[in-house]
């Protein structure tokens, strides 16, 4: 590891620990972890509890609740059993360079799944003009309300171009849309371009997704592409609490 030494409850790496101090404590530990995580110290592999509470002199629980946290933004793998990771959405190549919502959840640690509110085919002259096909071209439309284990994350609206038509009767509540798309169409997206909008949520919006109206939310547009050819728009209103956005240049 690059860095050594404890942290203790004042602050500082000078040593000492006591209960009084226990949850400032796990949360300077917390922000040290999330800086040695940015600096890319964690890429090849990450450190087990046992390691962490003999670096920052510290107690297991102290480091458990340091890591709970990270775990629950994404940052950091909790999976049973298994190493904990530190999460890099961009390196997740599965479905080509787009990157799955669905496996950045399941990568986190939690388990996704969707409830469909809409699997149709449907005609949409604007969504049409976006994905580069005549106004009454019949497109693939999916409506889903995604979650993170039971609480609501996202509210999902994808059209796709006919090609994709088989993805309809593929069961989307457990699966990650590229993936069945892949496995039914043999259709993998290459490339993209994402807009990032900061909303805030209706009164609607908010009950669905378990909100405060006016929480702060990212609107997500997204056109999906193989190599040239436009075969996906995609429309994703995620909670703001819940969903962080990362860039990594070379």
């Amino acid at each position: 590891m690059a860095s050594s030494g404890h942290i203790d409850s004042t602050g500082g790496n000078t040593g000492g620990n006591n209960n009084s101090g226990h949850r400032t404590l796990w949360a300077k530990v917390k922000a040290d972890l999330e800086q040695r995580i940015k600096r890319g110290e964690f890429d090849n592999t990450f450190p087990g509890e046992l390691e962490l509470t003999k670096h920052y002199d510290v107690s297991r629980s102290t480091i458990r609740a340091a890591l709970t946290p990270l775990r629950q933004e994404g940052l950091v793998t909790a999976q049973p059993g298994r190493p904990s990771e530190v999460v890099h959405v961009a390196r997740e190549r599965r479905f080509g360079p787009v990157y799955s919502l669905f496996a950045a959840v399941q990568k986190s640690g939690m388990t996704q799944r969707s409830t469909i509110d809409a699997a149709e085919l449907r005609k949409d002259p604007e969504v049409a003009k976006r994905l580069g096909v005549g106004p009454d071209a019949d497109l693939v439309h999916i409506a889903r309300m995604r979650y993170a284990d039971d609480e609501p994350l996202a509210i999902d609206r994808v059209w796709l171009t006919h090609e994709a038509r088989g993805v309809l009767e593929q069961d989307l509540t457990h699966t990650a849309l590229y993936d069945a798309l892949q496995r039914c169409c043999n259709l993998t997206l290459t490339a993209g371009q994402e807009t990032v909008h900061s909303v805030n949520l209706t009164s609607e919006q908010a009950r669905r997704l378990h909100s405060q109206p006016d929480s702060a939310a990212f609107f997500i547009e997204r056109l999906g592409k193989i190599d040239d050819r436009a075969l996906e728009w995609r429309e994703t209103l995620i909670r703001g609490d819940r969903f962080t956005v990362t860039t990594t240049y070379p």
